[in-house]
């Protein structure tokens, strides 16, 4: 009995552990995707490309709209894309008004740091579909325009809902 709730005890003490782990980490997604095609239907504008993807670790299907002056990429070229909350490493809210300690005018450190583009969107659409006899879902985002659909294991985008603000970020591989 007292081996019993010990156990308990130390199983309640790793959850606890594993939660503030999980609240201080601003990144709730991230997984390397490799280009597999670019503008399949065509250039619809000048600086926008329209990639789709594949990923490496959680096999999920991305459709996303990129800025080419800003990052550009080829079919074949691989990338690593992350999803967070907040740009702030010590995981504290991303403030929606002008802050004049935000990382590019204060040069404090930030997520931005670590990767090359980053896009603030927010999630207008998660639907649940079926594909191949398995369960998977379909996150939509929008980008200011730019836009993005990603398809894969519920499991791993659980934690992303329909109205969430998020930030994108890319960072190109060698």
């Amino acid at each position: 009995e007292i081996a019993f709730h010990s156990a308990r005890l130390l199983t309640s003490y790793w959850l606890k552990m594993d939660a503030q782990f999980i609240q201080k980490s601003p990144v709730i997604f991230e997984d390397t995707f490799v280009v597999r095609e670019k503008d399949k239907a065509g250039k619809k504008f000048d600086i926008v490309s329209r990639y789709e993807c594949r990923s490496d670790l959680y096999e999920m299907d991305a459709v996303i709209d990129i800025n080419t002056d800003l990052f550009p990429l080829e079919k074949g070229q691989k990338f690593l894309l992350a999803f967070a909350w907040t740009l702030n490493k010590d995981n504290t809210a991303f403030s929606n008004k002008y802050d004049e300690t935000f990382p590019t005018i204060s040069s404090t450190p930030s997520l931005m740091n670590e990767y090359d583009y980053v896009m603030h969107g927010k999630v207008f659409k998660y639907k649940d579909i079926q594909k191949g006899g398995q369960n998977l879902v379909e996150l939509y985002v929008s980008f200011g325009g730019l836009l993005m659909q990603l398809s894969g294991s519920p499991d791993k985008l659980e934690s992303i809902e329909v109205d969430s603000n998020l930030f994108l970020l890319l960072k190109a591989l060698k």
